[in-house]
């Protein structure tokens, strides 16, 4: 691969390999039966090959790869299929952290809620979009206040199939009406309205997803 994605250091070694590799992967760049080279990749990223090993295990769990005993790891063929079912646990996960803040998150939350949905329907940089989206989960997940919850939302969130930097314009807009929704659900302490807006929101998101995948070639013909 490319040694122009660097990876910056967070958590720990083998998410930051696995981020690596799944970009490559979600990218194109992998394409479904190529074989993983780990001497490659630890050379690439200056690791040793230990963090790329167990990378590959957490990317197996993901679908993302095959391991072959004795032949090695190799890139998954991932369908239309695999790509919604993924979002639609994301959205039923999320929903449920969604549902639980209506009734905890206070005011000046909900107000911090507003403003960054402002500045992320402004702003026209890419980076801070997804930074500001990523944001605005935030706080609804950690207003929840499940631990089991946010691990959940946490997992699912790192392996999406497709980051929503990579979303066309038009996804900007309507996530910006699906956002306000969903404030407005949480405004009124509407729980079950709340968690309706967040399915629908990370559900219309994985059918985004499965287009910009399909212009890029990603699925095998049907």
């Amino acid at each position: 691969m490319s040694d122009s994605r660097r990876v910056p250091r967070r958590r720990n070694l083998s998410e930051d390999v696995s981020e690596y590799i799944r970009g490559g992967i979600m990218s194109g760049e992998l394409r479904p039966g190529t074989r993983i080279d780990q001497d490659a990749i630890a050379a690439e990223l200056g690791v040793s090959r230990l963090p790329v090993r167990e990378a590959l295990i957490s990317l197996d769990k993901e679908g993302l790869i095959n391991t072959i005993p004795r032949r090695g790891a190799f890139v998954a063929q991932m369908d239309r299929e695999d790509v919604l079912d993924h979002y639609q646990l994301f959205g039923q996960v999320a929903g449920l952290a969604a549902a639980r803040a209506a009734a905890r998150l206070t005011d000046s939350e909900i107000e911090r809620l507003v403003d960054v949905h402002g500045r992320m329907h402004t702003t026209s940089h890419r980076d801070e979009q997804r930074k500001l989206n990523d944001e605005f989960h935030r706080i609804i997940n950690k207003a929840a206040g499940s631990a089991r919850i946010a691990s959940m939302v946490g997992l699912l969130s790192r392996s999406l199939p497709m980051p929503y930097v990579d979303f066309p314009d038009t996804w900007l807009d309507e996530a910006d009406r699906q956002h306000q929704e969903i404030i407005e659900a949480l405004r009124r302490r509407d729980t079950l309205a709340a968690q309706r807006a967040m399915e629908q929101h990370i559900n219309l998101s994985g059918r985004h997803a499965v287009n910009v995948l399909e212009g890029m070639g990603f699925f095998a013909p049907e």
